[in-house]
């Protein structure tokens, strides 16, 4: 499996305004009272694909780790306060409906799926896109890691898997991949789940990598595989497809990436450029 292109969107929160604007500057899809998470993942998608041919039979997979966050706040803000709650900002609940909004943007006819995830919504539904590519239900995939900034919640870092505390950000990172090595950036040579760490421990042994770089919870655990410091690489950022892209812009050329949940369950994803 090769990857062909990405594109990260990674700001501070921004008002839904901002990113309608961006918008419009590059599609004419209307989305004028849709949710600021649509509007992010369709924003990165548009970007990411920006001049490619899009084919018939491409797979469209978003990840997310909160959904559509701010409307969920938002109506439970009206409910509390015995509000009526408003037609859009219900409709705006339904985070499921994003895969469609990016294929309509993309005029994409094939597949599409939603993965919403505690812990390593990316990985769980990068391990779905490449499952169906491999059998031949699809041609290529496109996958989004797509959230919205919940820095205006109170204590945010109580709910969520935030385990050093970063800032809360805007997130919409894309990744293109297929099985033509031509033209591509690097290629997924391993893609593995595992169950704990003596696992993980067994699977390190057996693959020569210049790097290994760590989600937020393998940077808690990394210790106890006994692994050369010089060759970890930690990353705060909890999207799996951000601290990906951040390797392949790296001067690595073989690097091993790993994520774990509190229960030290996880994957390795090998690439080389």
């Amino acid at each position: 499996m090769y990857i062909h292109k990405t594109y990260t969107l990674n700001n501070e929160n921004q008002s839904i305004k901002t990113y309608k604007s961006a918008l419009k500057e590059i599609s004419k899809i209307n989305l004028r009272r849709s949710s600021k998470f649509n509007i992010l993942a369709i924003l990165g998608a548009l970007r990411c694909m920006n001049e490619k041919n899009i084919s018939k039979n491409m797979g469209i997979y978003v990840a997310s780790e909160y959904g559509s966050i701010t409307s969920v706040k938002t109506v439970l803000e009206q409910v509390s306060q015995d509000s009526i709650v408003m037609p859009f900002d219900f409709l705006n609940i339904n985070s499921n409906n994003v895969s469609f909004y990016v294929s309509q943007a993309l005029k994409s006819n094939g597949k599409n799926m939603v993965l919403t995830s505690h812990d390593l919504s990316f990985e769980k539904t990068l391990e779905l896109a490449l499952f169906d590519l491999e059998l031949n239900d699809v041609d290529d995939l496109l996958i989004g890691n797509v959230d919205e900034s919940i820095s205006e919640i109170d204590d945010f870092n109580k709910y969520v898997s935030n385990v050093n505390e970063n800032p809360s950000k805007d997130i919409s990172s894309w990744i293109y991949i297929n099985k033509e090595k031509e033209n591509s950036i690097a290629e997924i040579k391993e893609f593995t789940q595992f169950s704990n760490l003596q696992e993980l421990k067994e699977l390190l042994l057996n693959i020569d990598f210049e790097l290994i770089s760590l989600n937020q919870y393998a940077t808690k655990q990394i210790h106890e595989l006994e692994i050369n410091k010089n060759l970890i690489l930690s990353h705060d950022n909890i999207h799996g497809s951000v601290n990906i892209i951040s390797m392949l812009n790296s001067d690595k050329k073989s690097f091993v990436y790993l994520s774990l949940d509190k229960n030290n369950k996880g994957y390795l994803v090998k690439l080389t450029k």
